[in-house]
């Protein structure tokens, strides 16, 4: 890490509370869920034997994967920031969502109850609606219950409050309440500190990728960069730009990123240089070595560092007297 980000690491670390927690964090259930729910993290390499254990490998992994989607057929584990939709809701309970994905909420203190469309809060009560399943936790965080129900047109209605009474339960479906609890420790203002905790540890997360990303191109194998094509700045091909005769010390037109695409020319990167075509190099007599050029120049050039230069003759002509 470079020392402006250790700098800035230092002053995040500076702001987190002194903390003692009562409340305990853990992965719960969200829904069962079709293959139209596609994790923003895409699917993960290896094998996991619960939702649990898929929830907590997303977590560690990258702590804005709130979501985890496991399959138990395939023991797979998609992980992703983005909230699955109504839509894609699917009848089933925990550890029976037969072929579809057990979505978890990775890290929360809330503790998942029920499905149930019986229930009645009292007490202090708020309803509202929500296109994220994730936010509404943060709605009710202050509650010690909350009610989630999946509708139409990617709605999530919900409803926070103090006290509840169930009659009785259901299978987890579309348009049927998740029933969550909230440990009476997890006040309002012990999850204020945690977030700060939460949302510095996001920070630092975040610095790390992005010191990570600047030292390694994340398109292209190790060695290789990736390098904008010539008439289609929205693709790339790899290049080994320490010994590639045409884009020799970088690439020739850019390299690739989606937020420079369209762009043409950018005089703050080391443009790449195309051996073969240096004015005056002898055809076949030029090459690319650890990034510079290495020519001959044809007849009547000579070397001029890192050029030919026309060789100039000065001809004279002789008159004869008259």
């Amino acid at each position: 890490m470079s020392t402006s980000c250790i700098i800035v690491a230092l002053t995040i670390l500076s702001t987190i509370p002194s903390l003692v927690f009562a409340a305990t964090y853990n992965s719960i259930f969200a829904t069962c869920a079709g293959s139209g729910y596609v994790p923003n993290g895409g699917a993960q390499s290896g094998a996991w034997s619960s939702a649990s254990a898929c929830a907590a490998y997303c977590y560690a992994r990258d702590t804005s994967y709130i979501y985890s989607a496991w399959t138990s057929t395939t023991s797979g584990c998609s992980c992703g920031s983005n909230s699955f939709q109504t839509g894609s809701v699917a009848y089933g309970n925990p550890g029976n969502c037969g072929g579809n994905y057990e979505v978890s909420i990775t890290h929360t203190t809330f503790n998942f109850i029920s499905c149930t469309n019986t229930y009645q809060f009292t007490g202090a009560i708020i309803q509202s609606s929500s296109t994220d399943f994730f936010a509404i936790f943060n709605q009710c965080r202050s509650y010690r219950y909350m009610a989630i129900w999946p509708t139409s047109g990617n709605t999530f209605l919900y409803a926070c409050g103090s006290a509840y009474t169930l009659p009785s339960t259901q299978t987890c479906d579309y348009q049927v309440n998740r029933l969550y609890s909230h440990p009476a420790d997890a006040t309002a203002s012990q999850l204020a500190r945690r977030e700060q905790v939460e949302t510095a540890k996001r920070r630092l997360d975040s610095l790390n990728q992005q010191e990570s990303m600047s030292m390694k191109d994340q398109w292209c194998p190790r060695g290789f960069t990736s390098c904008q094509l010539e008439d289609d700045p929205n693709s790339f091909e790899c290049v080994d730009t320490m010994n590639d005769l045409e884009s020799c010390g970088g690439c020739l037109y850019n390299p690739y990123s989606p937020e420079n695409t369209g762009q043409k020319d950018n005089a703050t990167i080391s443009a790449g240089q195309d051996c073969s075509a240096i004015p005056g190099v002898a055809l076949g007599h030029s090459s690319c070595d650890q990034g510079r050029c290495k020519f001959d120049c044809k007849i009547g050039w000579k070397s001029d560092k890192n050029k030919c230069v026309k060789f100039w003759k000065t001809t004279y002509s002789t008159k004869s007297g008259p």
